[in-house]
């Protein structure tokens, strides 16, 4: 009877432990220390730096600024890229603790391939510090370490599959953001469009005061007697707002050659708050005759079927772009006058 009574205590008394324990221990998604919370970050918004280090030296930095996101403190960063680390931030959760076996080597592995992720606030205080390392066998999770834990925890994203590793480190040219043209419309004060083929169909655009003057690049072009339709101006210029290339090339074998041919189109663009950019754009099929319609208002194309450009950019790239998306910027000096 007495050993009856002393088994029904026992369990009652782990019972109620257990039920305290779950009570105290901090929701999913919450900010607290739990050890399901342990590796997230709630609120990404105080993130400002980012520091991401591999064991064998390599690292890069990414920084916010108010422009944005520098990688190096020298390059832009793609916002996709950024949004897709706070995102994995955000909803990272613990999928199991390792056994004892697997979290010896798990540490192991770490010490030896692992990277680390370091996150400051808008103070250089840290916000969550900590290594990642491989995935488990079956590829379903990722093994990280806080740096102030010695225990090793299998991470996932639920309802997502895959390793979480690539999403913090990737090569540097992929960190960066892809825009051949990215100028806010009001401050650019001057654009010119050159045809070195089609010379009577460049133009120039002259920012004076609040209106626009367009006029022709080479004397052989009549000036037009009217003056520019300033909505069509205003509608064009809002065009190098953003234009994005599909990679970069800056390694490829044939961009000195291809850089010494006569290009299709030669944009400048000059404004406030910003460096001079002169960007030449050169059919993917280099052997193409150049064509342009004398009609006004219509797109210049190339002769035959164009879809893509090389363009080499005065800021030191050498990239890839669409004629879908660049193409309505190849438009005849005839395009501003009603």
């Amino acid at each position: 009877m007495k050993k009856t009574i002393v088994l029904f205590v026992l369990f009652l008394l782990i019972g109620v432990g257990t039920y305290l324990f779950i009570k105290q221990a901090p929701d999913k998604g919450s900010s607290g220390k739990g050890w399901d919370t342990t590796l997230t970050v709630a609120d990404t918004d105080q993130i400002h730096r980012i520091f991401v280090a591999k064991k064998t030296g390599t690292s890069y930095n990414l920084e916010k600024k108010e422009d944005g996101w520098y990688v190096n403190n020298k390059y832009l960063v793609r916002p996709a890229k950024i949004d897709y680390i706070f995102e994995t931030l955000r909803r990272q959760r613990v999928k199991f603790i390792p056994t004892k076996g697997a979290s010896e080597n798990a540490v192991k592995s770490i010490a030896s391939t692992g990277i680390k992720v370091e996150t400051y606030d808008a103070e250089g205080n840290t916000v969550l510090n900590f290594y990642v390392g491989g995935m488990t066998n079956d590829e379903r999770g990722t093994y990280m370490i806080r740096e102030d834990s010695n225990q090793p925890l299998v991470m996932h994203i639920p309802g997502w599959e895959g390793g979480l590793r690539v999403r913090f480190w990737d090569d540097l040219e992929n960190w960066r953001d892809r825009s051949v043209l990215r100028w806010n419309p009001d401050n650019i004060e001057y654009v010119k469009v050159d045809y070195p083929r089609n010379k009577s169909q460049s133009f120039e655009i002259n920012k004076k005061a609040d209106t626009y003057e367009v006029r022709p690049v080479y004397e052989v072009t009549a000036v037009a007697k009217k003056s520019a339709d300033q909505d069509a101006v205003r509608e064009y210029l809002k065009l190098y707002k953003s234009k994005i290339s599909e990679n970069f090339l800056n390694d490829f074998p044939g961009r000195d050659s291809i850089s010494q041919l006569v290009p299709f189109c030669e944009i400048t663009v000059k404004g406030k708050n910003a460096k001079d950019q002169t960007i030449r754009f050169f059919p993917e099929k280099v052997d193409m005759e150049y064509q342009m319609p004398n009609v006004p208002g219509r797109v210049l194309a190339n002769k035959g079927s164009v879809e893509r450009y090389y363009v080499s950019n005065s800021y030191g790239d050498f990239q890839l772009v669409q004629q879908l998306v660049f193409g309505n910027l190849f438009v005849p000096y005839g395009n501003f006058f009603k």
